[in-house]
């Protein structure tokens, strides 16, 4: 097996085997874990490792550096899906996309499952109702119009038919199939395939969330923020485990929080939108359903928007209130702007670790609480004094990209537009530092407000009884190769910071590892230290693995069960250009995409294929290669200051002048990983 490389003068690839390590001997013993430790879960969002203790600094996030010097640093963690819904809800459950079969922000995995899918021809018979979604995102796809059958008594089948232009979608419900016809033939405006998908009425898999199996086992669960996505719109069964309502999945999922006043405070229905009582600085995103189930879920007000602060620009402002983010009105806004967006959600976090701890206390039951930070996500709007630490030239300037431009060995269906239309032409150097400034000062924002939680966490007693765990959904892209945001399969798209401190595993602590980890590992690792038993029951396995290894021997190269990475995206053509879709998990339902790239990340390498896509099985065609990129990562060694050089990191695809057998053997590895891209079959109710 492949476990290591040279790289010469030419970047020609000569294999080596090397040997493996044998585990270190820690003279660090560890203590006793307490029974049924508490849980505090952090995630953040569009955050790449820019970080002090990742090789970065000039980043200012004092709370996150000091937390990183008491636990364990990974400095291989790498997302599934670089896109907010679709790695959310692979992370929350432990499956990766193939399995919850969510790339996009149309579906969710609490969705039902149905057979006999058609993407050729369209079902007719009488209508129970339909409806029209203003885009096809709203309306849930296809997935959501099987979901909505599968919840209905009457329904024998379905058909989903999408609009040209992607102006939106229609679901219809038929009690009987009288005919069946073939399916119109043509494209969007994006020369997507017009959806139109059909389908008999199905049954809900069993999917059990992180959460909920915590929950499960007598876990006070607790939530607020950013966790699951508040777009898009999901169809369910309307009943209390198939809600429907906004959000992937819908509702932000019920089951997976305990049903008690502190996450679900009484509300006043005011309209569609509900108002919770007393917590004026969150609204409810998610309108009423048919069940009107259990209240609100807190999720901050307002997206941050930069409107009406002076000087602000559409992506980035700075509001002049203190590092605290507290502005003058009465609920912390700014001159009648809302609050800054994570100050409702780390005070309200704070209320929650008080109540959990109170609780714990007076009945010994544990507490599981997530806590989802949305910065650094846009709008960067943060205090005007985390700009500053990034404004003065005197001081500092942030560093431009290396490679300012896609490089022409890499295939454009790579990279896709966001503030800028082609990967040839970058934007001004002024524009790149500015954006760079404010990104950075949005993470120092994001910092403080994780801080403000883990201070909590030691202000209530729990500190030495509770897992922290902390990682961000994907990573970011600031100009490198011109690539802005996420939506990639590269490194920089992929890659997360990730830290994780078990308080009865010394050895661990101040520590890093190097060793390929998967945000699908975050379930099993909860469930592993906690003492809960093994998930069993649902539809599908855990996909991830166990971090227990590294963190009891942090020197482990890679973990025992697995020495790799794997993350996917979708690709949708744009009309008229070299560039790709950068929208397909907006506006193009999942049987439409074209292309899928899959990607293996190991110690050394990371290797790419894009092949085309069968939108009947969800699956990849193998013998349908568009491209494939290769990237050479033997230098790239922890603890060893090269790090830092991020924008050095794929900026050619060297797969046309490797070594044959090197590219075989990975092209090898990685369709075995992915297990060919099907789905295994799903029980369901």
């Amino acid at each position: 097996m492949l476990t290591g490389s040279h790289r010469d003068a030419t970047n020609c690839f000569i294999p080596v085997i090397t040997m493996l390590l044998l585990p270190a001997v820690t003279s660090i013993l560890a203590a006793e874990p307490p029974a049924k430790p508490n849980v505090l879960y952090m995630v953040f969002d569009d955050f790449r490792p820019d970080l002090p203790f990742y090789g970065q600094p000039f980043v200012h996030a004092p709370n996150l550096w000091a937390f990183a010097n008491r636990s364990l640093v990974f400095d291989r963690a790498y997302c599934q899906i670089a896109v907010c819904s679709p790695s959310r809800n692979s992370f929350m459950t432990g499956r990766r996309p193939n399995s919850t079969l969510v790339w996009n922000f149309f579906n969710s995995f609490r969705e039902a499952q149905c057979p006999s899918v058609s993407t050729n021809s369209q079902l007719e018979g009488p209508e129970i109702r339909s409806w029209n979604g203003r885009d096809p995102q709203m309306t849930g796809g296809a997935g959501g119009c099987c979901t909505s059958c599968t919840g209905e008594p009457s329904c024998v089948a379905w058909n989903y038919a999408g609009a040209a232009g992607a102006a939106g979608g229609e679901c219809k419900l038929l009690s009987a199939i009288t005919k069946e016809i073939p399916c119109p033939r043509g494209v969007d405006s994006k020369d997507n395939p017009i959806p139109c998908v059909s389908g008999k009425r199905g049954t809900f898999p069993k999917f059990t969330s992180m959460p909920e199996h915590f929950k499960n086992n007598g876990y006070l669960t607790l939530g607020v923020g950013k966790l699951y996505h508040d777009g898009g719109h999901g169809f369910g069964g309307n009943s209390t485990d198939h809600p429907e309502g906004n959000g992937t999945p819908p509702l932000a999922d019920p089951l997976s929080w305990t049903n008690s006043t502190v996450q679900y405070p009484e509300c006043e229905w005011n309209g569609t939108l509900c108002q919770c009582t007393g917590l004026p600085k969150f609204d409810n995103s998610y309108p009423g359903n048919k069940l009107q189930l259990g209240g609100a879920y807190l999720v901050p007000s307002g997206q941050g928007s930069c409107t009406g602060v002076p000087g602000g620009d559409t992506d980035f402002c700075t509001e002049n209130v203190p590092d605290t983010g507290v502005g003058p009105d009465a609920d912390g806004g700014i001159h009648g702007r809302p609050p800054m967006l994570d100050l409702p959600v780390f005070e309200n976090a704070k209320v929650k670790l008080q109540y959990a701890a109170q609780n714990r206390n007076a009945t010994g039951q544990p507490f599981f609480l997530a806590v989802g930070i949305k910065r650094p996500h846009l709008v960067w709007r943060v205090p005007a004094g985390y700009v500053d630490k990034y404004y003065n030239p005197a001081n500092f300037t942030p560093p431009l990209p290396v490679s300012k431009v896609l490089d022409k060995s890499v295939d454009p269906i790579a990279w896709v537009p966001f503030f800028t239309h082609s990967p040839y032409v970058p934007l001004e150097d002024d524009r790149i530092r500015e954006l760079r400034r404010h990104y950075y000062a949005a993470i120092s924002w994001a910092d403080y407000c994780a801080g403000q939680v883990l201070d909590s966490l030691n202000n209530v007693g729990m500190a030495s009884s509770t897992i922290v765990l902390i990682h961000a959904d994907h990573g970011w892209h600031l100009g490198e190769y011109n690539m802005w945001e996420k939506r990639t399969i590269w490194e920089l798209g992929t890659r997360v910071p990730f830290i994780a401190h078990v308080p009865w595993l010394p050895q661990s602590h101040g520590q890093r590892t190097g060793a390929p980890t998967e945000l699908v590992d975050v379930m099993p690792t909860l469930i592993d230290l906690a003492g809960l038993p093994t998930l069993t029951g649902d539809a599908l396995p855990l996909e991830g693995v166990s971090l227990r290894p590294v963190l009891e021997n942090p020197s482990l190269p890679t973990l025992p069960s697995r020495d790799f990475a794997l993350s996917t995206y979708a690709r949708c053509p744009v009309l008229d250009g070299p560039t790709w879709n950068d929208a397909c998990i907006h506006i193009v339902e999942r049987s439409a995409f074209r292309f899928m790239g899959y990607t293996i990340r190991t110690t050394s390498y990371r290797y790419t294929e894009f092949v085309g896509w069968n939108g009947s099985t969800l699956s990849p065609q193998w013998d349908n290669v568009h491209s494939r990129e290769l990237y050479n990562h033997t230098l790239d060694i922890p603890g060893e200051g090269l790090w830092e050089r991020k924008d050095d990191f794929e900026d050619k695809n060297l797969v046309a002048t490797a070594d044959p057998d090197l590219v075989s053997e990975l092209a090898k590895k990685l369709r075995a990983a992915f297990g060919g891209g099907g789905r295994p079959s799903l029980g369901g109710h």
